[in-house]
Parts: structure tokens; C-alpha cells; sequence
């Protein structure tokens, strides 16, 4: 496999062409690396296309995203998941720890989500959706907030762990909710 970082560059960026996974959005490939006139500072970005699943149905091009290269790892952006990734992510869903403060309030709790994910990667997508699938248990009814991003993490997660370990994402799902199913029970 092609390294996808160049090397003669100290924030070791990226390359034209390379597939990454970009925080909450998914899977990208990088565009282009274009440099743009801000104020009186000249900003590299990088130019990201989303990649849409083979089995979207949508013509629709999506907009491009603009990311600026010098704070691209610290807003999430990373090379898509490899093996070692994929099993220690099947550890954090067997591992019956919440990650999270199970009390906080939604929009406390949030933001803290996030940050994980951009932070650790897809180590940071398996403890949020651990996470979520506990609070999703206290909740009698899921919030709709709650629901949303909880898909839009589980679509991010299982769409990498389908292309690491060739299966279907549904098989994978359902392997993960038996792992998970193992957690403790929060109030009991």
C-alpha cells in the first residue's frame, strides 16, 4: 500500500489522490492542494471531495470542503482504518466501559463527543458510539438529536470496519451490538 503522507514536509501532509476519513463527514479523497490569500497570509488548504457509498443511489455532487492542511489532524482529518484499528475497536465494544459520563446532559456531553472523534480517530468513533448505545439504553425514548448522530457515527464507523474486514455492514452491525449488548446497564 502507498504511503499517503509526503514526507519532506514537517506536518506530514497528505497527497493529491489519497483517500482520508474526515472527522464527522466520512470518507474524502483529497482533491487537490490549493493555496489561498487570507488577509495578508497565504493559506494552504486541502481541497476534499466526499465519497459517496457504492450503493448510493444520488447523482447529487456534494460541495467541496476546504480544509486548512497546518490544522487538518487537530479538526480530525486522518488515513482510513487498518486492521490493528478494526480489532481494537471490537475491544472498546466489549469493554464495558461508557467512556463518558453517563449523567450529563445532552448538550454538555455533545461537544465533548466530537472532540473525541477528532481527537483518536476511529478509536474515538468506537467510544462515542459505545457511548451511545449505553445512553440510548437509559433513555426511555432516544432524543432526535441523539438518534441523528448516532446514525451518522454508526454510518462513519461501520462503512471503514465493512471495507477492513470485507464483510457487510449489517453483519458487522449485529456482531457489534452483541458485543455491546454486554455493557453494563446504567441505574441497575
Amino acid at each position: 500500500m502507498e504511503n499517503t503522507l509526503t514526507e519532506n514536509r514537517p506536518e506530514m501532509e497528505f497527497k493529491p489522490g489519497a483517500s482520508v476519513v474526515y472527522a464527522l463527514v466520512g470518507k474524502c479523497n483529497i482533491v487537490s492542494i490549493e493555496t489561498r490569500n487570507i488577509g495578508q497570509e497565504t493559506v494552504r488548504f486541502y481541497k476534499l471531495e466526499i465519497q459517496k457509498s457504492p450503493l448510493s443511489r444520488s447523482n447529487k455532487k456534494e460541495p467541496a470542503i476546504l480544509l486548512p492542511v497546518t490544522t487538518a489532524k487537530n479538526r480530525g482529518l486522518r488515513s482510513p482504518m487498518d486492521m490493528v484499528e478494526a480489532e481494537n475497536v471490537l475491544k472498546i465494544f466489549e469493554s464495558r466501559e461508557y467512556f463518558f459520563p453517563i449523567e450529563k446532559p445532552w448538550s454538555a456531553v455533545h461537544h465533548d463527543l466530537e472532540k473525541c472523534i477528532e481527537k483518536e480517530g476511529s478509536i474515538g468513533l468506537a467510544k462515542v458510539a459505545s457511548y451511545l448505545h449505553v445512553l440510548k439504553q437509559k433513555q426511555i425514548v432516544p432524543s432526535t438529536e441523539v438518534l441523528r448522530f448516532s446514525e451518522n457515527v454508526s454510518k462513519i464507523l461501520f462503512r471503514e470496519l465493512s471495507e477492513v474486514f470485507q464483510k457487510p455492514m449489517k453483519i458487522l452491525e449485529d456482531e457489534a451490538n452483541k458485543l455491546l449488548r454486554h455493557k453494563l446497564v446504567p441505574d441497575n
